[in-house]
């Protein structure tokens, strides 16, 4: 069943997904309920008493998961006590294979706890499973290495189809709002697969910046990680995650951004010039 003039939640609004999407489907004329712990009607996936004011009403909900734990099946449990009839979980490609390789499983992993418990639903689900993002290097956590010019990173042998968030968005509004994706999980990649070095190399094409790129060790990495004192199970994940890449299990590229948009995900490279022009990398 469609949903047309029916609202619709996306959770981490705020986010590079989230505000992208929320700007697509209300261009298209959708009632769209946009929540974060700080908008008006606030949400926290740690805090059940926000839940029941964010599902009101709700037809459909798009769920934007938080790296850590979540109460994932109570959320989607009470989102079917509310009357929602379809559910789409935002993930990570190939997410369990990783949760294995690490020996975790979905209670400790925000976006594969958020998979699971919609795909056990009664609801409508799709799960999008996604590759690395091009707006890590503009909006996310590479952005201060690539205006100091100096990035290094353990992917020694590493190939990545690095996706447009934009064509995630677009995959999203299509399955919350269209019929015939029930049960369907889709794989979201770029259209093609590149090293780090070419990927850095397109920003510099673009931008003109002087960026170094080198590869280095896991090691190295990881002792990089402490000396900025993240958490050490952040350093675990982060190097199971490297490792995971560099043997290659999320390098090939996916169909899902044609399978539902019957068109080619954007390049890595039209991506860079695209963003350049509009100026995201100047300091």
């Amino acid at each position: 069943m469609s949903i047309d003039n029916e609202t619709i939640l996306v959770t981490g609004a705020t986010g590079k997904v989230g505000r992208r999407l929320t700007a697509r489907l209300r261009e298209a004329g959708h009632r769209v309920r946009a929540v974060s712990r700080s908008t008006d009607i606030p949400f926290d996936w740690q805090d059940a008493t926000t839940w029941a004011a964010a599902l009101d009403g709700v037809a459909a909900v798009y769920l934007i998961p938080p790296d850590e734990p979540i109460p994932a099946e109570a959320f989607v449990a009470a989102a079917e006590q509310a009357g929602v009839r379809r559910l789409v979980a935002q993930s990570g490609r190939r997410i369990q294979l990783l949760a294995e390789a690490a020996g975790v499983g979905p209670e400790v992993i925000g976006m594969y706890a958020a998979q699971e418990a919609v795909k056990a639903s009664n609801l409508e689900w799709t799960v999008l499973q996604a590759n690395n993002f091009n707006q890590n290097f503009s909006e996310g956590d590479m952005l201060p290495a690539i205006l100091a010019g100096e990035l290094f990173l353990p992917v020694e042998g590493t190939v990545e189809p690095f996706i447009d968030v934009d064509d995630i968005a677009a995959v999203a509004a299509a399955v919350l709002t269209e019929d015939g994706h029930h049960g369907k999980v889709y794989e979201l990649s770029g259209p093609e697969s590149l090293t780090f070095a070419s990927a850095v190399e397109a920003i510099v094409k673009a931008t003109g910046l002087h960026i170094a790129f080198q590869v280095v060790s896991a090691e190295d990495y990881a002792a990089a990680l402490r000396a900025e004192n993240l958490p050490e199970d952040l350093v675990f994940f982060l190097d199971e995650m490297y490792q995971f890449m560099r043997d290659g299990k999320m390098g090939d590229v996916a169909d899902g951004v044609e399978q539902v948009l019957g068109r080619k995900p954007v390049a890595f490279a039209d991506w860079a010039s695209r963003t350049a022009e509009a100026g995201a990398w100047k300091a």
